[in-house]
Parts: structure tokens; sequence; C-alpha cells
């Protein structure tokens, strides 16, 4: 009887030739796969982020709202270094970022009490640890613009104090909430410098892919893609990032000028 030959091939197995072949199949396969699949985490985390920050602003709202029209305080202390950046006690949140054990000093915060979810504060690609001694995980990513009070008394010219002042630029346009680089971040507050300074105070955070996710006065969220070659080549420093030069013009610091309050004259 003639003995079919591919059940012969089948019975004595592959050859190792046969095997290179079909584990270079696969490699090739997963090389194919594995951007496609990463994208998509990255993108699934992006999502979340902005999420996060869709429920801070609401949270934000609301207490305007209690609060007829005021907004939430945005204070500071400085005294002296990173470590001596502190928010005060009658903040939106206390504390500071990069000292912060725990999320004591964000439910301490005035806007804890509109949604006490803790994770709503950390961008969830935010791998940073206290004091960056690898140990402990950071429990706060996210910062408010300056211009959103940052000086309580009313009678200062340098910042809101009420949402209906929020006119120039419109809220729409205004943001609240960003999330902050990792190496920047302490105290509650985002400085940005006024137009025709071509430097960042703080620095804006650009983990998803070059980007930053922002919210605004109007409740609306949406992420940040970055141009300037100098944005990028300050996110790879490390920290401390304060006070960061770039050149003249710079479209992504532009963006931010035209996002928030202009120091009247």
């Amino acid at each position: 009887m003639k003995r079919d030959p591919l059940m012969l091939k089948l019975r004595r197995g592959f050859t190792l030739i046969e095997l290179l072949v079909v584990i270079a199949i696969m490699a090739i396969l997963a090389g194919l796969l594995l951007p496609s699949l990463g994208k998509a985490k990255a993108q699934a985390v992006r999502t979340q982020c902005l999420g996060n920050y869709r429920q801070l602003n609401i949270a934000w709202l609301l207490y305007i709202d209690d609060f007829r029209d005021n907004l939430p305080p945005n204070e500071t202390v400085l005294s002296g270094g990173r470590e001596g950046a502190n928010a005060t006690a009658r903040t939106w949140v206390t504390g500071n970022a990069y000292t912060d054990t725990s999320t004591v000093n964000i439910e301490r915060g005035l806007l804890f009490p509109y949604n006490r979810a803790t994770g709503i504060y950390k961008c969830p690609a935010d791998r940073s640890t206290v004091r960056d001694a690898k140990k402990v995980a950071r429990v706060r990513s996210v910062s408010m613009s300056a211009s959103m009070n940052d000086q309580p008394d009313p009678q200062s010219r340098s910042c809101w104090h009420t949402l209906t002042q929020i006119q120039k630029p419109a809220p729409s346009l205004a943001f609240v909430f960003l999330d902050e680089h990792e190496n920047s971040i302490e105290n509650a507050r985002f400085v940005v410098t006024q137009p025709g300074v071509w430097s960042w105070v703080d620095f804006p955070s650009v983990r998803h892919f070059g980007s930053a996710t922002l919210s605004f006065a109007d409740g609306h969220a949406e992420v940040w893609k970055f141009r300037s070659p100098d944005t990028l080549r300050i996110g790879r420093m490390p920290p401390y990032l304060q006070g960061q030069s770039v050149r003249a013009n710079d479209v992504d610091l532009l963006r931010f000028h035209a996002a928030s309050l202009t120091m009247p004259d």
C-alpha cells in the first residue's frame, strides 16, 4: 500500500529548518502587533487621564456654585527649594506633591468633598516617586493654573477671583488643571510667564507621547500635543525643572500665554 507523504512527514515531526521558519514568522508577527498594542494601551491611559480631568473640573465648578461664583483658593507658601513650596491649608489641594507620602493632603483640600476619589488627582502614566527615592509612588500629578485665584486677596489683579471674571481669554480657552511634569511639580499651582518672557516657570508633562492633558473653565478637557523642540528637550532633563529658557515665539509657550490671564498694566 502506498503511504501518504504528508502523513509520513507529520509522524517524523518538523525539521530544525522548519521550526526556525515558524519561529521567524511568529517573531515578525509579534513585531508588527506589539507597536499597535502599545499605542492602544497608551490611548486607553490618555482617555482615563481625560476622564480624571473632567471629574476634577466638575468638582471645581460645584465649589464655585456653592461659593457664589468665587474660585477656590490656589495659594502657595514658598520657603526655599522644592521641598519648601507648599500649598496652604485653605487651598483646593494642600501640601507638596514632591514630598507627600499619602493622600492626606488631597483629602484636606477644598475640592475633595465634591469628589472623594483620590485617584483622579494623578495621571495613570505617572511613575514618579516621593523625593525621587524610588520607594513610594507619588499621589498627585495635577496642578492648577496660577491665573485661577493664586492670590486670594480680592484686590489682587494678578489672577481671577470669580468665574464671571474669566472673559479674556474666554472660559473655553482658559485652562484650569493640567498634568505637571514629574520633575517640576511641588505645590498646587502652575505658574506661566507673561507674554514676551520666553521661559517656563513650572513645566507641563510630556508623558503622553509628547502631550499633556488640560481642562478648561467651561468644563471640557483636551490633550495638547507639543510641537516645539525646546519643550521635548526640556522634558528629558533631570529635576528640578524651573525657569527653563526657550527661543522667542516658542509655539508651546505662546499657547500657554494665550490660555492664562495677562497681567494688567
